[in-house]
């Protein structure tokens, strides 16, 4: 009898168990509502069944929602991304009676952004999310909305590969010598190719792929032309792109870089120059700076100085071309300001393509930016 008497609550805890709404048909939303009405009891059970049929974040809850879930100990858990400027603002919710802690997100359907869970002030992965985005300090777990597609020439295999040559050029005002990295698009161009300087130039190769999509557009546009890539890596990045070496870095790269690539690659005499964040204000100021030297730009989530807004709203409009990008997850600080900057140009008339992306401040979004700005500042 007192087996029997045991038995009964138990039974009574696997009906009430039971009854929760299972399956990957059920809206995982509402699953949750009705196991934090369950017995504590009964709790971890059917929080681990929920699991079962959603293994992996995110989990798509109906139009632009989605769930987070993460699963295990901790006193704290939070969301910390391009969502949140990175701040680790956004609490996750425990449900009681269980190791299950959610959060639900709303995300624009073509967005993509990065994140990482704060449990107990320790910053980690998403182990639920097989997606990654790696990013100036490593990995980060990469959110997609359902009509994101990521650009093909990430994954997809080309005929051909960028030559690549390596250098070290001399640089004793800028504290020593400096590697460069030239990429050579494959395929016969059309007579001498024009030259694209890029800023953070090895994070442009390795965390954004630009070998592989100057390879890709090579096979699928060959409307294009092409540039050769001088690929620079900065020594101190702030204060030559944004600070009190900005005057020394460009006389260095007019008058040092610009010659020697001049004597080892057949390159016409005008270069474009490309970057991103403090690197999108850098070629925004040698292009103002130097007009002999540079005739496109493309800043992407650039920081916008106000000298660089001041000299452009003076500079003849025919003298530059502009692709301009930034994230609607971006910096809150650069969001306006690079909308301003984009108004600005149109209504100085310059030739100018402004795109305003939902991703965030992240070599991601600058990766999948490269077709667009390449096809803008080098197509016909």
């Amino acid at each position: 009898m007192r087996t029997k008497a045991l038995m009964m609550p138990l039974l009574a805890v696997a009906a009430l168990a039971a009854a929760v709404p299972a399956g990957a048909a059920a809206r995982p939303i509402e699953r949750l509502g009705a196991i934090e009405r369950l017995p504590m009891p009964a709790r971890q059970a059917a929080a681990s069944a929920l699991l079962a049929d959603h293994p992996f974040n995110p989990v798509f809850a109906g139009g632009d929602t989605l769930l987070l879930f993460y699963r295990g100990p901790g006193h704290d858990v939070r969301l910390a991304g391009d969502q949140t400027a990175w701040l680790p603002t956004l609490p996750l919710a425990h449900l009681p009676g269980t190791d299950l802690w959610s959060c639900v997100l709303t995300l624009p359907s073509r967005s993509r952004v990065d994140y990482k869970f704060v449990v107990d002030a320790l910053w980690l992965l998403d182990a639920r999310n097989p997606r990654t985005c790696t990013g100036g300090y490593g990995p980060n777990s990469e959110l997609r909305g359902l009509d994101y597609r990521e650009p093909e020439f990430v994954a997809a295999p080309t005929a051909g590969v960028c030559r690549t040559d390596r250098y070290e050029l001399p640089a004793p005002a800028l504290g020593g010598p400096r590697e460069v990295l030239v990429l050579t698009p494959p395929g016969e161009p059309r007579g001498r190719r024009p030259c694209l300087l890029v800023h953070d130039g090895l994070e442009y190769v390795t965390l954004g792929g630009l070998d592989r999509a100057l390879a890709w557009l090579a096979e699928h546009r060959p409307d294009l032309d092409l540039p050769v890539c001088v690929c620079v890596p900065p020594g101190r990045r702030t204060d030559e792109y944004a600070g009190g070496l900005q005057e020394p870095f460009g006389l260095w790269v007019t008058g040092t870089l610009q010659p020697f690539i001049a004597v080892q690659h057949d390159v016409g005499t005008t270069w474009g120059v490309m970057g991103a964040s403090y690197g999108g204000n850098a070629a925004l100021d040698l292009a103002r700076r130097y007009p002999g030297n540079f005739d496109r730009v493309a800043a992407m989530s650039p920081y916008v100085a106000p000298e660089q807004s001041i000299a452009y709203a003076a500079m003849p409009p025919q003298r530059v071309r502009v692709y301009l990008n930034w994230g609607s997850f971006d910096l809150p600080q650069l969001i306006p300001m690079d909308r301003e900057f984009a108004a600005l140009l149109a209504g100085c008339g310059f030739a100018c393509l402004a795109e305003e992306k939902p991703q965030g401040h992240s070599w991601g979004f600058w990766r999948d930016s490269l077709p667009a700005a390449l096809e803008y500042l080098y197509g016909p």
